[in-house]
């Protein structure tokens, strides 16, 4: 009885020292264990060299101005609609305001004040949120909070989780902060919806007053007589004072 007891002791710690090293001894319990330890990241596009889509919205651009006597030049636009998407891609850094160090006995981990650290995701760790930072080429990840201080513990990436290592960390000097930047570019859509009305002049011996009708992309040649005094385009009636080769006068109703 006592030998198989011994037995089982002894399978008992080797089970324990290759879970220690990493060793897959049990891999589905292995990995319930990682992602039990670890937090879920939300990383940002790496396809878009760390930028990710922030936010989208139609922009709608009318240059419509009803009940006024207006006038427009031979070629230009009377009315305008135009509706779109916006699109907003950020890209988050942080910006260290010294030269500092985050040292424990683990290894030091040195922060240049002349560096730029890009942001890869985030992550929400004991109900704080931080920017991960990655430093230099190293597996060491910064915790960094939207003020701009630093978490005390590192992280390092494990089955794309984040697992944050239980050693402490001491920043020097105390102070040290890394400032969050965040910059924005648009894009707009390439496909547009809409229409715009553009006076064209006159034609057939100035009997005729052209428009030219552009809707969703394609043109339309609108003719009136020079008589008229009001015509109607689509749902707007245009009270119609002078006509020129060179302009034209006239009131949105």
């Amino acid at each position: 009885m006592k030998k198989l007891l011994t037995l089982f002791c002894v399978a008992l710690l080797a089970a324990c020292t290759y879970s220690e090293n990493s060793f897959n001894f049990i891999p589905s319990r292995n990995k319930l264990f990682i992602i039990w330890q670890t937090d879920q990241i939300f990383y940002y596009d790496e396809a878009l060299n760390g930028e990710f889509l922030s936010s989208s919205k139609v922009v709608s651009e009318n240059k419509i101005e009803k009940g006024k006597v207006l006038i427009t030049q031979t070629d230009a636009e009377m009315v305008s609609t135009h509706m779109y998407r916006a699109d907003y891609y950020t890209t988050e850094s942080v910006k260290p305001t010294q030269n500092g160090v985050m040292d424990s006995a683990y290894s030091p981990l040195r922060i240049r004040k002349n560096g730029t650290y890009t942001a890869f995701g985030e992550v929400t760790h004991e109900g704080q949120t931080y920017m991960l930072v990655r430093v230099g080429k190293t597996n060491d990840i910064l915790l960094v909070k939207g003020d701009g201080s630093i978490y005390e513990h590192i992280g390092r990436i494990v089955d794309g989780r984040l697992a944050v290592l239980s050693a402490m960390f001491y920043l020097e000097p105390e102070d040290l902060k890394m400032v969050p930047v965040v910059s924005t570019r648009v894009e707009n859509s390439k496909d547009k919806s809409g229409f715009s009305l553009t006076y064209d002049g006159l034609e057939n011996d100035g009997n005729d007053i052209v428009f030219t009708l552009n809707e969703n992309g394609t043109s339309e040649k609108l003719r009136f007589s020079v008589c008229d005094e009001r015509i109607r385009i689509r749902d707007m009636d245009i009270d119609i004072f002078d006509v020129s080769e060179k302009k034209i006068e006239y009131m949105i109703r």
